[in-house]
C-alpha cells in the first residue's frame, strides 16, 4: 500500500507547475489519468533531447500516470470526462479562468455529476482579481511579487534564475497540499471543494524575512542593502579558476570559524567592508582546493555545483535523489520524488507515456465496445 494508493486523479495541465504536482502524487501511489490532445502543443513535453523518441521532460513529467486522448472540443469527450467522474474524484486543471466552463467542465457543472469533486486550479493570477485573466511565465509573476526589486546585483539589476521558481515551489507545491488538505475536509465532513491556486499568490510570502520587516516597518529593501541579499558577507565568492563558493557563515561559531580559515579580523558576518579581503582570499586557490580546505570544517561554506557534479556527489547518491527507469531497454536517469517515508515508499512504475497510450484499456474499463471506441476515434474524439 502507498500513502495516497485510494486517490484517483485526471490531470488536464500543461507545461510545468501541474504536470510536476500530479507526478508528485501518483509517486505516492494516486491514480492519475493524464488527459489531453495529442494535436496540442505543449513546449515542455516537445523539448529536446528525445529518447527512444519521447522528449526526456515527458519521460519524467508523465511518470506513473496514464494517458488518454481526448478532443475537450467534441461532446463526446465531455461525455467521458464525466463518466470518469463516477471513480476519479479529483481534477487539477491549468486553463486560464473561464476555459473549463466554457468546455462544460468547470466545477459548478461537475459537482453536479459527483458532489464530492475536489476540483483544484492553477493559474498565474488567480480565478478573480484585476490580473486573473492574463497571460504569464515564471519571470512575470517573480516580477510584479516583489521579489525581483531587491534580488540581484546594483550594476545589473534583477538576475534571472535558473528555474521556475513560481511553477514549482508554488504551483505545484501549494496544489498538492491544498488536495491532500481537501482530501481530509472531505473525509470528515463528505464535501468536496474548489481549490483556486495563483503563483502569484504565493510568491509574496516568499518576500520571506525582508518582506516581513517591511511590513513591520522598516524601510523599502532595495538591491544588495539587506543582510541576507548581498549587504552583508553571506554571499558568493569566485575562485582564482572561475568557480564560486558560497558562504552562509552566520551564526557566530561559524563566522568565527570562516575568520580563522582565511586569517582575516572582521566584526561579523554584517561587516560587509570586510567582503572585499573575503574575495581577494578566495580568488586566491581553484575551487577543488577550497574545497579540500573546508571539507572537515562545519562553517557553512559550500561549492557551487554544475548538475554533473550533483549527480555524481556521494550525499545525492546516499539519499537515492537520482533514479533510473527503463525505456524500450534503455536506462534513464530521473529526479526522484524528494519525500522519504518510513513506511510507505515511493514507486517508479513506469516512465512517462505520450498522450493517448492507454485510451483504449480505458474506454474498455468504461464500458465502450471495440466498434464504439473505433467510432469515437473516426470522430476525431481522440485528436
Amino acid at each position: 500500500m502507498n500513502a495516497l494508493s485510494d486517490l484517483k486523479i485526471l490531470d488536464f495541465t500543461t507545461l510545468l507547475p501541474g504536470p510536476y504536482a500530479t507526478m508528485q502524487l501518483a509517486d505516492m501511489g494516486a491514480e492519475v489519468i493524464k488527459i489531453s490532445s495529442p494535436s496540442k502543443y505543449d513546449l515542455v513535453l516537445e523539448a529536446e533531447p528525445k529518447i527512444k523518441g519521447r522528449s526526456a521532460n515527458l519521460l519524467w513529467l508523465n511518470r506513473n500516470k496514464k494517458t488518454l486522448a481526448l478532443n475537450l472540443k467534441l461532446a463526446e469527450s465531455i461525455k467521458i470526462v464525466k463518466e470518469l467522474l463516477g471513480e476519479y474524484d479529483i481534477i487539477v486543471e491549468q486553463f486560464r479562468p473561464g476555459v473549463m466552463e466554457k468546455l462544460g467542465l468547470g466545477y459548478d457543472e461537475l459537482k453536479t455529476v459527483n458532489p464530492r469533486l475536489i476540483y483544484c486550479s492553477i493559474t498565474g493570477y488567480g480565478q478573480r482579481g484585476a490580473l486573473s485573466k492574463k497571460a504569464g511565465h515564471d519571470i512575470n509573476y517573480l516580477a510584479r511579487s516583489g521579489l525581483m526589486s531587491f534580488s540581484g546585483r546594483k550594476d545589473s539589476g534583477p538576475v534571472l534564475y535558473g528555474t521556475q521558481i513560481a511553477d514549482i515551489a508554488v504551483g505545484s507545491m501549494n496544489s498538492v497540499i491544498a488536495i491532500l488538505a481537501a482530501v481530509n475536509y472531505r473525509r470528515q465532513s463528505g464535501e468536496g471543494q474548489h481549490i483556486d491556486i495563483a503563483m502569484m499568490d504565493g510568491l509574496l510570502p516568499f518576500n520571506s524575512l525582508i518582506g516581513s520587516q517591511y511590513l513591520g516597518g522598516a524601510p523599502m529593501p532595495t538591491i544588495e542593502n539587506e543582510f541576507l541579499n548581498g549587504g552583508s558577507c553571506y554571499d558568493f565568492y569566485k575562485t582564482k579558476d572561475g568557480r564560486y563558493l558560497s558562504v552562509g557563515s552566520l551564526e557566530p561559531k561559524f563566522w568565527t570559524g570562516l575568520c580563522e580559515i582565511l586569517q582575516i579580523d572582521a566584526r561579523g558576518p554584517e561587516d560587509v567592508d570586510a567582503k572585499e579581503e573575503i574575495r581577494k582570499k578566495f580568488m586566491s586557490k581553484d575551487l577543488e582546493e577550497w574545497v579540500e580546505i573546508f571539507a572537515d570544517r562545519d562553517v557553512c561554506v559550500e561549492p557551487v555545483l554544475n548538475l554533473e557534479e550533483v549527480v555524481e556527489d556521494q550525499h545525492i547518491i546516499d539519499r537515492k535523489l537520482i533514479v533510473e527507469l527503463d525505456v524500450d531497454g534503455e536506462k534513464v536517469k530521473q529526479f526522484a520524488n524528494p519525500i522519504v517515508f518510513s513506511k510507505t515508499k515511493q514507486e517508479y512504475k513506469f516512465a512517462g507515456k505520450v498522450i493517448g497510450e492507454d485510451t483504449k484499456e480505458i474506454m474498455l474499463k468504461l464500458g465502450y465496445s471495440e466498434d464504439e471506441i473505433n467510432e469515437y476515434r473516426d470522430k476525431g474524439v481522440f485528436k
